[in-house]
């Protein structure tokens, strides 16, 4: 396009987030049915390979790079915006809070870097992601410096006790890493707040099936050591005191990576004038289906955005890219998937207009902004059901769990009487038992009208629950 641009960036390399993974990571390139629209090429590989050709294709696009630019403050420099005040709300661990009111002003944007200087913007794009901010452990010694939160290179780690804080799919790839050569005598433990369960998706809610079962197997042969119901509750030199369903336990201790989840960056975020979806700390930045925050000009993409996935991250830029460019008609990548998502719905709407009616009827959806809505419905499946259609029977194997927009099912007692019902409205969901479980259907659930129904993933499901805090507490409520 031959725009002017500068891409300003922390490190001294690209692609900071993927350097950071674990050496000889396998990186997916999921949704697998989503078309990449980005000029620099991705698919599925190993961690180095990707960066390689990365590096080599932003030299040969000629890309500005700026390195070793960390950005400190983004302030409008243009005149201030009627009626454009933000009011940003600190909470202090007291409970106390208090209110500073911000006065937003037009673009250009200036820019000011750690080093001192300041680089002018039309436009911006915010593309930090939140790795930089991860959630910290909170007990007494949490912030001794054998405390980390990333593993670079599980081979140069050699003869330590190690204790991996954290079940999902970085943590458990840790823990594999760190004993994957035995000649390293390195012993691992990995706590899991769950309880041990023969059912893997009750153990380890956050993981990846296969990543779980491979992390039992591991655990099975004696490899390394899955402590299940225990966290730390104090830190020290050398040591670490767990907090047991036997009660506590002081174990040795070189090293803890802790891979606890992230948060935005929300002090520098909302100083940039971009406010957020709620004032949950998890919550993120309220944005336009064109990725535009509350601050005019500029635009929030990926994992900031909720959408923490590569291939979403790519597309996102270059929609961004091309709608500064002037194309204000260009349909999201997903566009065309979604379509065929609510074909069969009745209606005639559009993808838009169905994602604020799901949002609008459903409660644990209604925490999600219309970008968290669009990743989550690939993930799922709209339903219509006629009057006295089956939804699924007794005993039926099933680990989805079911929204109902529209209409309302009846879940049936008595198997023999038909009348014999509990009736569950509009808004609500079933079938939780099922996901939480992974155990047989309960009981039959029929249409109790015409009915719209949202089928959600296991995979979903958790994603959900895990990025908007308060469709977790509506789910938790209602099971």
């Amino acid at each position: 396009m031959g725009l002017s641009h500068v891409l300003l960036e922390k490190a001294d390399h690209l692609s900071d987030t993927i350097f950071k993974y674990q050496k000889g990571k396998h990186v997916m390139a999921t949704p697998s049915q989503l078309v990449l629209r980005s000029d620099q090429e991705f698919d599925a590989g190993k961690r180095e390979d990707i960066l390689d050709k990365w590096n080599a294709r932003t030299a040969t696009l000629g890309v500005n790079v700026k390195y070793n630019a960390e950005v400190k403050a983004i302030k409008g420099t243009g005149e201030a915006i009627a009626g454009s005040v933000q009011k940003i709300v600190t909470r202090a661990r007291d409970g106390s809070t208090t209110i500073n009111e911000l006065q937003r002003h037009a673009p250009p944007y200036a820019i000011t870097l750690t080093n001192g200087e300041t680089v002018l913007a039309q436009n911006v794009v915010l593309a930090i992601g939140t790795q930089g901010n991860p959630n910290l452990m909170r007990c007494p010694g949490g912030d001794l410096p054998h405390v980390t939160y990333q593993l670079d290179d599980p081979y140069a780690v050699i003869d330590q006790h190690i204790i991996v804080v954290g079940t999902g799919d970085a943590g458990i790839e840790n823990a594999r890493g760190l004993v994957e050569d035995p000649a390293q005598g390195n012993t691992v433990t990995i706590l899991n707040r769950n309880p041990r369960s023969t059912n893997v998706r009750e153990s380890f809610s956050t993981a990846k099936e296969p990543n779980a079962k491979a992390l039992i197997e591991d655990d099975a042969a004696g490899r390394l050591t899955i402590r299940y119901e225990a966290e730390t509750s104090a830190v020290e030199p050398g040591w670490v005191t767990l907090s047991t369903r036997d009660g506590e336990e002081r174990i040795r201790c070189d090293r803890i990576i802790a891979r606890i989840g992230s948060a935005p960056p929300r002090a520098f975020v909302e100083g940039c004038g971009i406010e957020f979806a709620s004032a949950d700390r998890l919550a993120f930045p309220t944005l336009s289906p064109q990725f535009e925050s509350t601050a005019p000009g500029i635009f929030v993409i990926g994992a900031l955005a909720g959408y923490p996935l590569i291939k979403h991250c790519m597309n996102q830029g270059y929609d961004v890219v091309e709608f500064i460019n002037g194309n204000k008609d260009l349909k999201p990548a997903d566009e065309p998937l979604l379509e065929a998502k609510f074909a069969g719905l009745p209606g005639q709407r559009s993808v838009n207009d169905w994602l604020e009616f799901l949002r609008a009827n459903v409660a644990i959806l209604e925490g999600m902004t219309t970008l968290q809505l669009r990743e989550f419905m690939l993930d799922s499946q709209a339903r219509a059901y006629a009057a006295g259609d089956v939804i699924f029977e007794k005993n039926d194997p099933g680990s989805s769990l079911f929204a109902i927009a529209s209409g309302g099912v009846n879940v049936r007692l008595d198997p023999k009487d038909a009348a014999k019902v509990v009736a569950i409205p509009a808004g609500s969901i079933f079938g939780e038992v099922g996901l939480i479980s992974g155990r047989k259907r309960g009981a039959t659930v029929v249409a109790a009208h015409d009915t719209v129904c949202i089928e959600i993933s296991r995979n979903a499901a958790l994603k959900l629950q895990s990025q908007v805090p308060s469709a977790r507490r509506a789910i938790e409520r209602i099971s």
